[in-house]
C-alpha cells in the first residue's frame, strides 16, 4: 500500500479575482502562504513525514510546496512533478466567468456545461485531464508501493483524483469543496486501486472565508 497525501496549493491573487489560472501563474496571498505554513507546522506537531514529496512546476504550487516542507526539514527532497500541474485551460487562461462570456459566449455555455469532452482551443478537457491525472498517481504510487508520499497540485487535479477513486462521473456537477492546502489523503492498493482515508481536512485553518472554486 502506498499513502498519497494530496494538497492544493494556497490561496492566490488570481483566486481572490476569480480568473482561471491553468497554466498560467499567480503569487500567493499572504494568506495563501500563511495556510501552507501552518499545515507545515501541523505536520511538525503530528510527527508527519514522507518518503518522496512532488509538486506540480508551476510557481504557486512550488512555492506551497516549500512552506509546507520547511517545518519538517524536507524541502530539499520536493521534486518538480509536471504531470501534477493544473487542467491546461488553453484560451481561457487569464479570465474571469464574465470575460469568457462576454468575449467567447460559446465557450463559455461550454464550459459550465460540465461537458468532458469540451476542449479550449490550446487546452485539456476533462478527460484528458481525468487520464492525465490517473496516470500520474498510479506511476508515483507504484514508485513509492510501502511508503507515505506528499504531492501538492490544484484544484482541478485534485477533483480528479476523487472521481476515479469513488468513480464519480466527469458529467456529475462537483458536490464537493476544495479548499486551499486542505489535506486530502488517498490509498493505492496493488490489488484494488485507489481508497479515500481523508478529505477536505482543514483543522489547521485560522479563522477565514474559504475559497474552493478550480480555477
Amino acid at each position: 500500500m502506498t499513502t498519497v497525501y494530496i494538497i492544493r496549493h494556497g490561496e492566490t491573487e488570481w483566486n481572490l479575482k476569480g480568473i482561471h489560472q491553468g497554466h498560467m501563474d499567480s503569487e500567493l496571498t499572504a494568506k495563501g502562504k500563511e495556510q501552507a505554513k501552518d499545515l507545515g507546522n501541523r505536520f511538525l506537531e503530528s510527527e508527519t513525514s514522507f518518503n518522496a514529496v512532488y509538486s506540480s512546476d508551476l510557481g504557486r504550487a512550488l512555492k506551497t510546496a516549500k512552506q509546507i516542507c520547511n517545518p519538517i526539514g524536507q524541502e530539499k527532497i520536493i521534486q518538480k512533478e509536471p504531470s501534477l500541474r493544473e487542467r491546461s485551460l488553453g484560451c481561457i487562461e487569464g479570465l474571469t466567468y464574465q470575460n469568457l462570456a462576454d468575449q467567447m459566449p460559446q465557450d463559455y455555455k461550454r464550459h459550465v456545461s460540465c461537458d468532458p469532452d469540451y476542449r479550449p482551443k490550446g487546452g485539456e478537457s476533462w478527460r484528458d485531464f481525468f487520464d492525465r491525472t490517473q496516470t500520474s498517481l498510479k506511476e508515483i504510487a507504484l514508485r513509492h508501493n510501502g511508503e507515505q508520499i506528499l504531492c501538492v497540485t490544484h484544484g482541478g487535479f485534485v477533483s480528479m483524483a476523487l472521481r476515479f477513486c469513488l468513480n464519480i462521473n466527469l458529467q456529475d456537477k462537483r458536490r464537493f469543496s476544495i479548499p486551499n492546502t486542505a489535506v486530502n489523503v488517498f490509498e493505492f492498493h496493488s490489488e484494488d486501486g485507489w481508497r479515500l482515508r481523508t478529505w477536505g481536512d482543514i483543522s489547521h485553518f485560522k479563522n477565514g472565508k474559504i475559497l474552493d472554486e478550480m480555477l
